[in-house]
């Protein structure tokens, strides 16, 4: 696995051109990510060399819809936010917007990583404190950018519920005082995003 992810970090066109195409290498990727018995080390490079591809793989490559699946598959892992900034970096090429909105469950699996409880408890900046919530706000808010996919997102409830708490926290109320004041830009955009969502409904 660190090998993989050795590779993936190569300057090295060929050889990353040879890996994003090699049969199975991502779904592998993700297989291992789901493992009960693969460990932390092997599961945490593993994740990091999917973030990798992310990076690499960009529309329209053959690839795209193997790494797009292998997200959604690997989307369980948490013990870093590499699965959601995988989702992030994808999202920041324009043309990458509109298959990610179509591809079957990442949306909802954006969702899931935007909402996720950290230390049991929903944060009270809607998670933009939190690496991996912010990164997938961050990929949510990106998508949002594309107005051919602000409908699929506009009619997933659970990227509108992610927006809404992350712009208005956990109690679904304007933040106003000292609150609104902290709000960072990344708030505003994503409050920017939830706008044009709602304009798409």
């Amino acid at each position: 696995a660190e090998t993989l992810f050795n590779m993936a970090c190569s300057d090295a066109a060929e050889t990353l051109d040879l890996m994003a195409n090699h049969p199975g290498l991502l779904e592998a990727l993700a297989f291992v990510l789901q493992s009960q018995s693969a460990t932390i080390d092997v599961k945490m490079y593993c994740a990091a060399t999917l973030r990798r591809m992310a990076e690499i793989i960009r529309c329209p490559m053959l690839a795209q819809g193997a790494l797009l699946t292998a997200l959604v598959r690997a989307s369980s892992w948490s013990r870093t936010p590499d699965i959601a900034e995988a989702m992030e970096v994808h999202a920041e090429f324009a043309d990458n917007r509109r298959t990610m909105a179509q591809h079957n469950g990442l949306l909802d699996c954006l969702a899931k990583l935007a909402l996720a409880p950290v230390g049991g408890q929903q944060q009270q900046q809607g998670g933009l404190d939190d690496p991996m919530k912010r990164a997938a706000l961050s990929a949510i808010e990106k998508l949002a950018r594309d107005e051919d996919a602000r409908p699929l997102l506009a009619h997933n409830e659970g990227i509108m519920t992610a927006l809404t708490r992350a712009s208005y926290g956990p109690s679904g109320q304007p933040q106003n005082g000292e609150e609104e004041e902290s709000v960072s830009s990344q708030g505003r955009m994503v409050q920017m995003a939830l706008k044009n969502l709602v304009a798409a409904m």
